[in-house]
């Protein structure tokens, strides 16, 4: 098991080398000849900012592109709100960090406290990955 994992490792990075942080970051020193596209997934509306904020907007302001995919629109996170209310908010939060930060903000749809896992949601959340086409995917 541990050679197959190792292997694995070994051929995935074989075609694009090692790349540290700094170099990806650079869209001169990346070596793709394209700026890179960048995904941030999280659960709600603040996790990916608070978590991977700064990385974010360093590759923007290196000339790349990023998007944020939050699951919820945290209709759960304001005690003593209706989930409606919540979402507003919180949303409407993510939507403004989205821009200080110069990302795409996409919703999934789920709904915070109430999340399903299944096929549906699987593919769906495979498929809002997939149309962003990234080359670099961030995930808490």
């Amino acid at each position: 098991m541990a050679s197959s994992r190792r292997r694995f490792v070994q051929q995935a990075f074989a075609g694009i080398g090692l790349l540290t942080l700094p170099e990806m970051v650079s869209a001169k020193g990346n070596k793709f000849s394209r700026p890179l596209k960048i995904v941030c997934a999280g659960g709600h509306p603040d996790d990916p900012e608070s978590g991977c904020g700064g990385t974010l907007a360093k590759f923007v302001k290196a000339g790349n592109k990023a998007t944020i995919i939050y699951l919820t629109r945290g209709e759960a996170g304001i005690p003593g709100k209706s989930h409606e209310d919540a979402a507003g908010i919180r949303s409407g939060e993510a939507i403004a960090a989205c821009s200080v930060l110069q990302v795409k903000p996409v919703f999934a749809g789920q709904v915070d406290g109430d999340t399903v896992i299944d096929n549906k949601w699987v593919e769906n959340w495979r498929r809002l990955i997939e149309e962003e086409e990234p080359d670099i995917v961030f995930t808490h």
